[in-house]
């Protein structure tokens, strides 16, 4: 099994700052480029590992995996999430809707009426992924207690994975809204 932190020279931990990562990567790069000596493959491996580590869910999933610690990735998520589940549903759902008018509207006036919705679809497009986002950074707090064994690391996991989904769901709604 491939060794993400290994691959770009990192120690295995799992509280590493987007700079470290960003950091071991250039490094890294320097040697595994293609065009500073490496292969395609090599580089392709350090690009995969980069991406693997850049996410909190997968790095923590990977971290346990590579620490041989059992678990499950499947299974349900903390109750506090199902209220954040409950607040994604109420905006994403509408922002489909307002999607589709949009897709629907054939003439720049039919458009031009759905611009004050959309723009307040925005927003809270906008406002529930700092939601995210700060439900994530409390999540990944966590990192140096999973390390102990004071928390389990797969329920953190599946957490995370739902916030990180979650993120991507909102993100794709905002693009479709310009």
């Amino acid at each position: 099994m491939m060794d993400a932190f290994e691959q770009l020279g990192l120690p295995r931990r799992l509280d590493l700052s987007e700079e470290e990562l960003r950091s071991a990567f250039r490094e890294a790069g320097k040697r595994f480029h293609p065009d500073a000596g490496g292969s395609e493959a090599e580089f392709s491996k350090l690009q995969e590992s980069f991406t693997l580590l850049s996410s909190p869910s997968r790095r923590l999933k990977h971290w346990l995996v590579l620490q041989g610690v059992p678990g499950d990735e499947r299974g349900s998520i903390s109750p506090e999430l199902m209220d954040l589940f409950t607040q994604v549903g109420s905006i994403v759902q509408p922002a489909d809707e307002l999607i589709r008018q949009r897709e629907a509207a054939l003439s720049v006036l039919g458009k031009a009426m759905l611009e004050g919705r959309t723009q307040q679809t925005r927003e809270s497009l906008e406002r529930m992924q700092s939601v995210l986002d700060a439900s994530i950074a409390e999540k990944s707090a966590a990192f140096p207690q999973v390390e102990s064994g004071a928390v389990d690391g797969w329920q953190l996991t599946r957490d995370l994975a739902f916030l990180e989904k979650w993120q991507a769901q909102l993100r794709e709604r905002y693009g479709k809204l310009w």
